[in-house]
């Protein structure tokens, strides 16, 4: 017998087991929702019968009934309610009964404190609005003292542009700020023209 043959009878070896195994998770399955359906009056009858009519019956239960698939049980529609285990008495248990208004106790602390919380971010958010309304209005600033160098000006004459508005010969600006003649003839008659709109 080769590795490729003792390979493949391995594998089908593990097939089989898983296939079995399969099987018997599905067979649980299925008696596992047989228990825990109610059983309704007719079945309780049948159940209840003689092992003769049992039998006819297992014969039609080996056939594959996709009901009992649906065995997991369905969530409670809320949350649970406090259940208290009854003394032999038949009354409830007091111990039982303390443990839960302790516990309810608890929730409800938590529940104010959260609120606590809430409530004052929110009395801190009406006081930002009532400062924010109380406020002045924001006052535009002149057309005078507008900087008309801001960010549409060229960086590279935003210096020039400056020293022209102060008063400085075309000869100045264009020695400190190492800009041609032409420029800075052009940034002092600029500068010349703003000064004269303004005014």
């Amino acid at each position: 017998m080769g590795f490729r043959q003792l390979i493949w009878a391995l594998i089908a070896a593990l097939l089989l087991y898983g296939g079995w195994q399969f099987l018997r998770a599905l067979l649980a399955g299925r008696r596992a929702g047989r228990a825990a359906r109610p059983m309704s009056a007719p079945a309780r009858a049948q159940a209840e019968a003689p092992a003769d009519a049992n039998e006819d019956a297992n014969e039609d239960a080996d056939e594959i009934d996709e009901a009992a698939f649906n065995y997991a049980p369905m969530p409670a529609a809320g949350p649970p309610a406090a259940t208290v285990p009854p003394t032999a008495g038949g009354g409830p248990d007091p111990f039982a009964l303390e443990l839960e208004v302790q516990r309810l106790r608890r929730e409800i602390g938590a529940l104010r404190a959260a609120l606590d919380v809430q409530q004052d971010e929110i009395g801190a958010l009406h006081e930002a609005v009532k400062r924010i309304g109380d406020a002045p209005p924001a006052v535009p600033a002149p057309a005078a003292t507008v900087d008309r160098t801001g960010p549409n000006a060229s960086p590279e004459y935003s210096e020039a542009l400056v020293l022209a508005r102060r008063g400085f010969s075309v000869e100045d600006v264009s020695a400190r700020c190492g800009i041609t003649r032409a420029e800075a003839e052009l940034v002092v008659s600029l500068a010349a023209r703003d000064g004269e709109g303004q005014a």
